[in-house]
């Protein structure tokens, strides 16, 4: 196997001080002759093919750049020589100098040029994952997020040298150019170092860039909800005036009644029904658990079913961005005059605020209204979790523990 530089541009005039031209590596063995440009340039009338390099006298040129210059071409041939193997192409060629180049993009190791970009390790997380469509839009917006990132601070996050100070760096750059909480950042980090993880799992890294990062601590306060009376209160609500904010609520109320996500309740139709129960696989924990989550419905609830019959196969409730949903909510509540004032934190601030609970609802109101209720009567996390599709033992019931003040006095009645 022979390895060889050499320059296509030779014509040129002895005054051109401007002209450069870029130097190939040939690669030629038994049945094999492949070539390559790297991003070594030099003027065509300071090249020696035969020293491949720098002529010995150019007096134009500082010795410090010639000699730079040499020991670049040096180190690509002696690269490829020890990198070649029976069975290499141009690809492997093409990859091999690119990776030269851009060291933080790239290593080499077996013949292959393995990325290093954070980025790309991220794509083959989404990829490797199969997630449903909200884990895929957060996983692309956090990839969008370290793409701007390395654009503007013209700072690689490469998977095997990224440093707890480029996280802190990172996370300051998503506080001041995207303008979002601190749960919001706190989200954007703990999937970043969830992909960290999945990436030293597949053998590519070492490198835990979290060891010796504090990640920041999210603040949501205690679960507000709707009580069982202000839930059919909305649902006595005459809307008879109003088709489209009547079918809204029919939507909520029914979320209320079975504590779905939004995401699985545009997803239901009438085969998820099956003896007056609800059953499905959250979509969230697809890919993850697969259990099936089984909701009696109670009489209710059959009764909002009876007036959605569309179909075997068509969904119960039309989809709907969530959005728009939630502003049908907010006014909804309004219209019901559920105004119960709330005690929620600034996302920004993180400093309590006082607000009517109508105000700040949310499709996911109907999902804590779900899960506070039956939590007050049961206080079993794991026979809740059973029926809102969380996983058993998760810790989002922690903050359940401190719903309403009507626990804590059946806790104190407890040792009286």
């Amino acid at each position: 196997m022979r390895v060889t530089a050499y320059i296509r541009q030779k014509d040129t005039s002895k005054n051109d001080l401007d002209s450069r031209a870029s130097v190939y590596f040939r690669v030629r063995d038994k049945g094999l002759d492949v070539k390559c440009a790297s991003e070594l340039q030099i003027n065509p009338n300071h090249w020696s093919q035969e020293r491949q390099g720098y002529k010995s006298r150019v007096n134009l040129v500082d010795d410090d750049t010639r000699n730079l210059f040499d020991s670049q071409v040096k180190e690509i041939t002696g690269i490829i020589t020890r990198e070649y193997y029976i069975g290499a192409n141009s690809d492997w060629l093409r990859r091999l100098i690119f990776a030269y180049h851009h060291p933080n993009a790239y290593c080499m190791g077996s013949g292959m040029a393995v990325s290093k970009s954070f980025v790309i390790w991220a794509e083959r997380y989404l990829q490797n994952k199969h997630f449903g469509k909200h884990q895929e839009c957060n996983t692309r917006c956090l990839i969008d997020k370290v793409t701007r990132f390395e654009d503007e601070h013209k700072h690689p996050m490469n998977i095997d040298s990224m440093t707890a100070d480029d996280l802190r760096v990172f996370a300051d750059f998503l506080s001041s150019d995207y303008d979002i909480s601190m749960n919001t950042i706190v989200t954007n980090m703990t999937l970043m170092r969830t992909v960290c993880n999945w990436v030293r799992k597949q053998g590519v890294t070492n490198n835990d860039p979290f060891f010796g990062y504090d990640m920041p601590k999210a603040l949501y306060g205690t679960p507000y909800f709707l009580t069982i009376q202000e839930r059919d209160q909305v649902l006595d609500a005459d809307l008879t005036d109003d088709a489209e904010l009547a079918e809204y609520r029919d939507m909520f109320v029914f979320q209320c009644m079975v504590g779905c996500r939004h995401s699985d309740l545009v997803t239901f139709t009438p085969k998820n029904i099956i003896d007056g129960v609800l059953e499905y696989i959250p979509i969230k924990t697809k890919g993850k658990l697969g259990d099936v989550v089984r909701v009696p419905l109670i009489p209710k609830a059959m009764a909002i079913l009876d007036g959605h019959d569309h179909g075997d196969d068509e969904p119960i409730f039309p989809k709907h961005y969530n959005f728009k949903f939630n502003d049908a909510i907010r006014r909804i509540l309004k219209r019901a005059k559920v105004n119960r004032v709330v005690t929620v934190i600034n996302p920004k601030t993180r400093l309590e605020e006082k607000k009517p609970i109508s105000d700040v609802a949310t499709s996911h109101l109907a999902r804590r209204t779900f899960i506070g209720n039956l939590y007050r009567m049961v206080k079993d996390p794991d026979l809740v979790a059973s029926m809102s599709g969380h996983a058993k033992g998760s810790v989002a019931f922690a903050r359940y523990r401190v719903i309403d003040d009507d626990m804590k006095k059946s806790l104190v009645e407890l040792i009286q």
